[in-house]
């Protein structure tokens, strides 16, 4: 179904609608495939822009809406939303959209199995101190009873001989402390912050390559650079996050942000979370670079 089958002298809800039943579907239908609440989907159809949640939500709602109903959806919102010129600001009393891809936080509450279980702690604790204290105190009686049974052995007569060898006085090269690299599973990924920084990370991971996916809770821009080329610019938006294939043998990723305390950043599913700037650093333009180290 294309927008040419519409008659052209319908309004934007009408034009949807229309797209809607033609295509069979039901508003609870859309509201299933789309995520939008119904109440969103209504209002679109009846050209009550101001209902949404604000002017922001507007290209966004009815550009997946259009996609939904059999419509392009970017020429849809071109054609007759070429500069959002829909009535509608942003209300005060508006409440985030349901259902959308949002990173939320969630208080984790213990189970009384866990509180239960800190008391329980809590009241042996006295007990353990103790017998960790015995513990050392034994260990440190023996060593010195050890020590000076060791000196006593070792103590010659005034009048024996001592022979040392050429051997005993050459010293032994010390060895090198190799540290060794750990190697992961496939599907396994570790993301570790670089000590004293707050944009750079090292990762390791068993998979060839890896996906990077960006979201936000609010419209921001962003941009991806894989070995200094840049390979991706643009928006983001509660109902339109962006992902990225990085290819094997990656050596860096760069991700800049605009508005980061809002957007969210994962690798191969892995949250990867930034430290708080620096006092008198700001908070929304953020860099983050990924050092693979495979």
């Amino acid at each position: 179904m294309t927008e040419e089958n519409l008659n052209p002298k319908m309004n934007i809800g009408e034009k949807l609608k229309s797209a809607r039943e033609k295509a069979g579907l039901s508003i609870d239908e859309v509201q299933k495939d789309t995520k939008i609440q119904k109440k969103y989907l209504v209002a679109i159809e009846n050209d009550d822009f101001e209902a949404l949640p604000g002017k922001f939500y507007v290209r966004a709602f009815v550009k997946t809406f259009a996609n939904a109903v059999g419509l392009n959806g970017d020429k849809f919102v071109e054609d007759y939303l070429p500069n959002n010129n829909v009535t509608g600001e942003v209300k005060s009393d508006a409440k985030p959209v349901k259902d959308q891809a949002l990173t939320v936080s969630r208080v984790v509450r213990p189970t009384p199995t866990e509180t239960k279980a800190k008391m329980d702690f809590r009241k042996y604790l006295p007990l353990g101190v103790i017998a960790v204290i015995v513990v050392i105190v034994l260990v440190v009686v023996g060593f010195a009873v050890v020590k000076t049974h060791n000196d006593s052995s070792d103590s010659a007569p005034t009048n024996s001989k001592v022979t040392v060898s050429n051997d005993d006085v050459k010293k032994k090269p010390a060895k090198k402390k190799v540290t060794k690299k750990t190697t992961l599973k496939k599907g396994e990924t570790k993301v570790e912050p670089v000590k004293d920084s707050i944009s750079d990370f090292t990762v390791q991971t068993g998979d060839d390559t890896s996906k990077l996916e960006l979201s936000a809770t609010r419209f921001t821009t962003a941009s991806v650079k894989i070995n200094g080329n840049q390979v991706w610019t643009g928006s983001l938006t509660p109902t339109v996050g962006h992902s990225v294939d990085i290819p094997k043998d990656t050596k860096e990723v760069n991700i800049s942000l605009n508005n980061a305390p809002i957007s969210s950043v994962k690798l191969n599913n892995k949250a990867v979370v930034m430290s708080a700037p620096a006092q008198g650093q700001s908070a929304t333009q953020r860099q983050m670079n990924l050092k693979f180290n495979n």
